[in-house]
């Protein structure tokens, strides 16, 4: 009887330790490589860069890479990438190229693209997303799963997202099932970012500049990180604003050596023509650690507390 007795306090104790442990904040690590992979949520911040700078002036002692693999139109099956060849190429392609890059933390972000399936495409996305990260495990990365984002009704002409937005939710839903059931971080942009009082997309789907920003807060916020960057508010715009430039530069250079705009020439079918160029693609190997020096020393100076400004005097 006393075992019996006993019994829900130890399960409210167990409850406690499990929501603690989730409720830990998350941090990167000195030597972190942070890839970013997913659909067209994922590939768009590469020009913003909002994301990135907020993590990064986070660990102004910290040296930690970030890679962006992210691919508009992709999904957890890899369509997208499959160029001229099949599904299964695509999916190689996005696995291997993971892989490659050893990656120690991977924030990933699918199901906006799968969501217009319905409901009837639900199970076939989990099971592809749970190949997925089974294909990620050896890597032994650090996962965060990002739900996709709530359509915002942004009026006609525009259609009424209210039918979609079922969809993502479900969608959301699965990602958050998939998390818990592999104890991976979970973060529901779709409630967090509905939650913005201003439109945050042009079209009800893709973020702006100042969505990219104003997530960037929410973001930080979700992972339970402290003191959370809000580039609005800072005080020191110039710094953070620069080190922001020199992200985007980089990923920008990233981004044309891993997706080179003639890759079918130089790596596809057509390489028997201009294959010979195909050298000069390490050749941004360089450019991006030049990059990555200057990130580390902006890093640092972003993350100072700027100086007062002398008082006036009357």
């Amino acid at each position: 009887m006393k075992s019996n007795a006993l019994l829900p306090s130890l399960i409210l104790g167990l409850i406690a330790v499990s929501m603690a442990g989730a409720a830990e904040p998350f941090a990167l690590r000195d030597g972190d490589r942070v890839v970013l992979v997913g659909s067209t949520l994922i590939e768009r911040e590469q020009r913003y860069g909002y994301w990135e700078t907020a993590l990064t002036r986070r660990y102004p002692d910290k040296s930690i890479i970030f890679r962006n693999l992210g691919w508009s139109g992709d999904t957890v099956f890899g369509d997208a990438r499959a160029g001229f060849g099949t599904q299964a190429d695509g999916y190689r392609q996005l696995k291997d190229h993971v892989l490659a890059l050893k990656p120690t933390v991977i924030f990933i972000g699918y199901g906006t693209n799968e969501s217009f399936e319905g409901k009837k495409g639900l199970p076939r996305f989990v099971k592809g997303l749970e190949t997925l990260l089974d294909s990620f495990a050896p890597t032994q990365a650090r996962i965060v799963l990002l739900s996709p984002l709530k359509q915002e009704n942004l009026g006609p002409p525009l259609p009424d997202p209210t039918e979609n937005n079922k969809n993502l939710r479900l969608y959301s839903d699965a990602i958050r099932d998939v998390a818990k059931k592999r104890g991976h971080r979970f973060v529901d942009l779709y409630d967090l970012l509905s939650q913005e009082k201003k439109p945050l997309t042009d079209n009800g789907i893709h973020l702006t500049s100042d969505g990219y920003m104003r997530s960037a807060v929410v973001l930080q916020k979700a992972l339970g990180c402290p003191n959370a960057l809000d580039f609005g508010a800072t005080g020191d715009q110039k710094r953070i604003e620069k080190l922001r430039q020199a992200i985007v530069a980089k990923n920008r250079l990233y981004f044309y050596r891993w997706r080179p705009e003639n890759e079918t020439y130089l790596f596809g079918f057509r390489k028997h023509e201009q294959g010979q160029n195909a050298r000069e693609i390490p050749q941004f190997d360089p450019l991006i650690a030049e990059k990555e020096k200057e990130i580390a020393e902006l890093r640092v100076s972003a993350a100072r507390t700027p100086e007062p400004k002398a008082e006036k005097k009357p």
